[in-house]
């Protein structure tokens, strides 16, 4: 376990070195950098480019970076899209989509605040050779979840900050621990599990699919325009509002971390107004 965000990386030190032209127009050979150096290093590679994109060189040699399926994958109800396509195309409809919201949060989610959520899910994202897109929608899962969600048994049970079900992390998942319980905690080696298994599931899938599953499980996956919550205020397309509200979210984390670095380690949380099912 660690306790503060400065054990993986040093915001301080990144915003420094961010706010100063010579280091970035002059650079003058470094030692071998930690793992925390390496993922700031990438972290300030990624949000100083024209587009959310990030080159070959930007990834680790780790993980190899699998297209989004070319066909539907099976059982799922949609054509499947990458996160590399839904997020900058994203918007918000306030006639159609669940409200968005922007705020400073203050609060604890297991254990942590939520910019040690937003970073350290970041730096372990792009650790496993995660597109900025990829990245920002797992940091838009942590914004919007807020922890772990402990009241569903069976194959709907959450597990991790994401609170990815059972039935989705054992079809998908590759890496997945001997006990599932181990994905509920907060040290390094926990959020690269939770990480792992969900960019496994987001490439299997499509990005979109797999925010179908997270939303109603498999039910919507296979079927992501049924209804499946006798809320009134769950809209009748409520796994497409959720895919809408998950991407358009990604995409102004992205924007915001990209006009200030900081918005990565900060508690500004981009979520939306979405109700239980």
């Amino acid at each position: 376990m660690f306790s503060s965000v400065s054990s993986r990386s040093s915001p301080s030190s990144l915003l420094a070195f961010l706010l100063k032209p010579s280091a970035r127009t002059q650079p003058s050979p470094q030692p071998q950098p930690s793992q925390g150096a390496s993922a700031a290093a990438l972290r300030q590679q990624l949000f100083h480019t024209d587009r959310f994109e990030s080159s070959p060189s930007a990834r680790t040699q780790s993980q190899s970076l699998p297209s989004t399926p070319t066909t539907r994958p099976a059982g799922a109800g949609s054509d499947p899209l990458g996160a590399d396509a839904l997020v900058p195309a994203s918007s918000h409809d306030a006639s159609r989509d669940y409200p968005a919201l922007s705020y400073a949060d203050d609060k604890q989610y297991n254990g942590q605040p939520l910019g040690f959520w937003k970073q350290n899910v970041w730096d372990s994202a792009t650790k496993a050779g995660a597109t900025p897109e990829e990245a920002a929608l797992l940091v838009a899962q942590v914004m919007q979840e807020g922890g772990t969600d402990f009241n569903k048994s069976g194959a709907a049970t959450n597990y991790g900050p994401f609170n990815l079900n059972q039935d989705l992390l054992q079809t998908y998942g590759k890496h997945l621990p001997d006990d599932l319980q181990k994905l509920n905690g907060s040290s390094p080696e926990a959020i690269d599990l939770n990480v792992s298994n969900a960019l496994d599931a987001m490439r299997a899938v499509g990005a979109n699919n797999y925010l179908h599953h997270v939303r109603g499980g498999r039910t919507n996956f296979e079927h992501p325009e049924q209804r499946i919550s006798g809320n009134p205020a769950v809209k009748s397309d409520d796994a497409f509002a959720f895919e809408r509200s998950l991407t358009n979210n990604a995409r102004l984390f992205l924007e915001a971390t990209r006009a200030n670095p900081s918005a990565l380690t900060d508690n500004q949380r981009f979520a939306s107004d979405i109700p239980n099912i």
